[in-house]
């Protein structure tokens, strides 16, 4: 009997320990994430956490630099940047440092679609509103107010409709066309959106040829080193189409490395995505021959979102930019008035 009471008191002690340890456990995370060094918010401005992708291209400084410049504290916000670093993981615990820090808003550019659900079920339950920009989530749309950013399928469309015009007016409607694209970060909602718009497209005509489609993350060096790759393998070449215009400046010098002829004078059609500055002087001198625009100023809208739900009305679920094509053509037209 004593033995077994000895060994009901042993079994019993363990329990509370164990107790205690996950309790412990408890208060130490629990610590961790409501930190005493946290900072704490004037109540008189409007705390607005926004979550960039990196810093991969000249886009990106126009888009970051446009949230820098809407939201400022002479306007009544207190602006949270933080650079993703072009890490989809680093994003996400960025989103909970900002739902901890209790911030007014969370603004998300994700850098990839997938793994974003638990965030943003934690951030509904602590009723802090997020708004979705620029590149899309695979998340239930209930637990986000909006996303606000480019028609990146319809982008592709034009693209393709362009070429097709322009196959069309230089007499060349049924030759065969052979098309390398450079795609964007693979999983990215642009890179998604356009490559599916462009592929609907060329599917169209039975003589349009992909010879090859590669992934060269949105950035000027992975163009460059991508398109050395594909001209080694490919001797035919008539179109490059690059989703973004970084990664067309990279695809440029391999090309002209390797002596090949392109643009408006002759030699391989180039066609891209963004419209940045520099596209608009490559397309003045016909290097780039087309650029669809990707309008990176929407902090107006994002801001607008959150004047409205200050307000308490309800705001649109999807909201896209005002967008163009500008070609080598009409290019000197409008670089006057470009504002990235």
């Amino acid at each position: 009997m004593k033995k077994y009471l000895a060994w009901c008191f042993t079994v019993l002690l363990a329990i509370l320990c164990l107790g205690g340890c996950g309790r412990e456990e408890e208060e130490i995370q629990s610590k961790k994430l409501h930190r005493a060094d946290a900072p704490v918010y004037d109540e008189k401005y409007i705390t607005v956490g926004f979550i960039q992708t990196g810093k991969e291209s000249d886009w990106r400084d126009a888009n970051t630099n446009d949230y820098l410049n809407t939201f400022t504290e002479d306007k009544g916000y207190k602006l949270v940047y933080i650079d993703g670093n072009s890490d989809s993981g680093r994003q996400v615990k960025a989103a909970y440092d900002l739902i901890y820090q209790n911030v007014d808003y969370i603004i998300i550019d994700p850098i990839v679609e997938d793994g974003w659900e638990d965030v943003l079920e934690f951030a509904k339950q602590k009723e802090i509103p997020v708004i979705i920009a620029d590149r899309g989530v695979s998340a239930d749309q209930s637990l986000y107010k909006c996303w606000i950013g480019s028609d990146f399928k319809t982008e592709g469309v034009k693209a393709a409709k362009w070429l097709q015009d322009y196959l069309e007016e230089n007499g060349r409607k049924d030759e065969d066309i052979n098309i390398v694209v450079l795609e964007g970060t693979e999983g990215a909602s642009a890179a998604i959106g356009r490559t599916e718009g462009l592929l609907s497209e060329i599917a169209k005509h039975k003589n349009w040829h992909v010879l090859a489609s590669r992934n060269a993350n949105f950035t000027q060096g992975e163009g460059r080193d991508v398109m050395e790759h594909i001209l080694w393998q490919y001797k035919d070449i008539d179109v490059v189409i690059s989703e973004n215009d970084n990664m067309m400046f990279g695809a440029m010098k391999a090309m002209e490395q390797a002596g090949i002829e392109y643009g408006a004078g002759g030699g391989i059609i180039t066609i891209s995505f963004d419209a940045l500055g520099e596209a608009f002087h490559m397309m003045e001198e016909g290097k780039l021959m087309v650029s669809v625009e990707c309008n990176p100023l929407i902090a107006g809208i994002a801001e607008k979102v959150i004047k409205d739900l200050e307000k308490g009305r309800e705001v649109g679920k999807v909201q896209y930019v005002k967008e163009s094509v500008f070609t080598y053509k009409n290019a000197a037209q409008h670089i006057g008035n470009r504002k990235y």
